[in-house]
């Protein structure tokens, strides 16, 4: 396995990760994934503070989907914070939100994340939604090793 294969899930909502986690499974993407409950522990894992410190244990991901709507630091505030740090302007900022309005699309894409997705309502949607992240950024950014 690559070292960089680590895909970050930025939610606040522990149902919406156990969906991802299942979906991720369906969709047959096998990468490790780091879920984040809040932006300030993305921030903290990202910057590697605290207990996040040891990159051996804690690798920088190759791809980081975030949620925008949660307390504290947001996802919007999770992107500007990313845009403002060279080392992760490779890394594809993926949004998946319930939010349909334009204008937080528009000002996702002006912080800087490189696709914009409205979460699904049914897990085969969700299924089918994270096939495309893999087919457009996830096996292109974070391959990993044949089994």
């Amino acid at each position: 396995m690559h070292t960089n294969s680590i895909i970050m899930l930025v939610d606040d909502s522990l149902d919406d990760l156990e969906l991802m986690r299942i979906a991720f499974k369906r969709a047959g993407i096998r990468n490790p994934i780091a879920e984040m409950h809040s932006g300030e522990e993305a921030i903290e894992y990202l910057s590697g503070e605290g207990k996040y410190a040891d990159r051996r244990h804690f690798p920088l991901p190759c791809v980081v989907i975030t949620d925008l709507k949660m307390p504290g630091v947001d996802g919007f505030e999770l992107l500007e914070w990313l845009k403002g740090q060279s080392a992760f302007d490779r890394v594809p900022k993926i949004v998946l939100t319930a939010s349909r309005h334009d204008e937080d699309e528009r000002r996702a894409t002006e912080v800087g994340c490189s696709a914009y997705f409205v979460k699904p309502e049914q897990l085969d949607g969700l299924v089918k939604l994270v096939s495309k992240m893999n087919d457009g950024w996830i096996s292109v950014y974070c391959p990993i090793a044949a089994s």
